[in-house]
């Protein structure tokens, strides 16, 4: 086995799910531009539904024990599903701060079993269809372990609701539902607990039949939740690798779902003239890590109009911008070949160099041809192909994107966060360089991952040095 090295480690925080807020201000980040009308508008509307949005959370976890207990009496015969169920002590401090939130639900509704049952009652059409294959569970051949777990789950299902609702974002359902179908299936019945839900949906909105708008946001996020159940696992994302002999890295889907949303522009003949300038701008902010029209009031007309107009396809479009003046006095010229080359790997490959046989081959390339032969070479590969083809614009594969490498972490965050005219230095030739450094000295996963914050005392007597720089080799 050869010796291989960690890239040191860059802190990372990745975000676990979205909000309607973070997601709106994101998008636009991305696309560097101003917020569209549209936009403002949902932050506006989400902003102004802030105080219905906590006190419906609030109200659902008050009379969570209630909706849950007639969702299992539902799907349960032969015994009293609620003693099975987990009992969370009551807080006072809660208890008061539901006090102003009354107001949502139909005067004279009491907090008695009753009342849950007329709410349920009067459900209607929320209680949905019953599907095919549906049996009650009897409690006494399904035993009180089993028991526990399903009422367990049912509380966890209205608490990923409530969530959604604070945030105004329905990803945390998608993130944590979606797949669980086949797991329940082998456990316990899927049939049983989309009527579970159902049933859950029809008794939390019995609580507001004064208010239609917060019977509708309840709704909308339980219908996703039963959609999400009903969808079959996702498989897998596995990475490319260039070569056949390397084993393809996967990434679960689950953490492609809860990443960051990055939208991926593909340029169709069909587009409308709006459609095929924003894929031309995606392609500028991709290349130049700018909008170059905004930035710098510069295009490139002749090369926009052609490649508009079908004449040359999208790669060949990454092509001649990479290969222009503009990027070169940016990107080429005032570095040395070994960050022109990391640089070319992100704004054509949308990753940073993989190993230290790979910064050899595209080194040598650069420095016999220059930077035209280096795009040509980054362009023609059969990564470029499989990833991007004849029409997609590159993007960055970084974190949530895809499965990324443990030798070179460090490195490739570090050039896929920060635009390059704040780092000037070569990154991951010195990552490369360091595999011949005694283990003493450093730390394989730097000081970025310390869970006690003590930056490894033992390690590193002097204050002053930076472990996260400074990768050791393991094998």
């Amino acid at each position: 086995m050869t010796v291989t090295a960690s890239g040191g480690s860059s802190l990372v925080r990745p975000q676990l799910y979205q909000t309607l807020p973070v997601t709106t201000i994101t998008q636009a980040e991305q696309q560097d531009r101003y917020m569209e009308r549209g936009e403002l508008d949902s932050l506006s509307g989400f902003f102004k539904s802030g105080q219905k949005r906590i006190a419906i959370a609030q109200i659902l976890t008050r009379y969570s024990e209630l909706i849950v207990s007639q969702a299992a009496n539902r799907i349960f015969t032969g015994g009293s599903p609620l003693s099975y169920l987990e009992r969370v002590e009551p807080d006072s401090q809660a208890g008061d701060a539901n006090a102003g939130t009354d107001t949502y639900i139909e005067s004279g509704g009491g907090e008695g079993l009753f009342s849950g049952l007329r709410n349920l009652v009067s459900g209607g059409g929320d209680l949905g269809t019953i599907p095919a294959g549906f049996r009650s569970i009897n409690v006494g051949r399904y035993g009180p372990s089993n028991m526990q777990k399903s009422l367990r789950d049912m509380s966890w299902f209205l608490r990923y609701v409530t969530y959604a609702i604070v945030a105004g974002d329905p990803n945390i359902i998608s993130v944590n539902v979606r797949g669980l179908r086949e797991i329940i299936e082998d456990a316990c019945s899927s049939a049983a607990t989309v009527v579970a839900l159902q049933t859950m949906r029809a008794a939390s909105t019995g609580y507001f039949r004064g208010d239609a708008e917060a019977q509708e946001l309840i709704r909308s996020y339980f219908n996703v939740l039963v959609d999400e159940f009903k969808a079959p696992a996702p498989s897998d994302k596995l990475r490319q690798r260039p070569s056949k002999d390397l084993q393809g890295l996967q990434l679960p889907q689950i953490y492609f779902n809860a990443s960051e949303r990055r939208p991926k522009f593909v340029m169709k003949p069909g587009l409308s003239s709006s459609e095929k300038n924003a894929v031309v701008k995606a392609a500028y902010r991709q290349v130049f890590e700018r909008d170059i029209k905004r930035a710098y009031s510069l295009d490139l007309s002749d090369l926009e109009s052609k490649v508009k107009n079908g004449e040359i396809a999208m790669k060949e479009f990454i092509r001649r911008l990479a290969k222009s003046p503009l990027y070169r006095k940016n990107f080429f010229e005032p570095y040395i070949n070994s960050r022109a080359l990391e640089l070319a790997f992100r704004h054509i490959l949308g990753r940073g160099p993989s190993s230290r046989e790979e910064v050899q081959k595209y080194f040598s390339i650069v420095t016999d041809g220059g930077l035209s032969a280096l795009v040509d070479a980054l362009i023609d590969s059969n990564e470029y192909g499989d990833y991007f083809g004849e029409e997609t614009v590159p993007y960055l594969r970084g974190l949530g994107q895809e499965a990324q490498e443990c030798r070179n972490w460090g490195p490739q965050q570090n050039l896929l966060n920060y635009s390059a005219p704040f780092r000037k230095t070569p990154q991951f030739l010195t990552t490369f360089a360091a595999y011949e450094q005694p283990l003493p000295d450093q730390h394989p996963y730097g000081s970025g991952n310390d869970p006690l914050e003590i930056q490894f005392g033992a390690i590193f007597p002097k204050e002053t040095r930076n472990p996260s720089n400074s990768p050791a080799p393991f094998n």
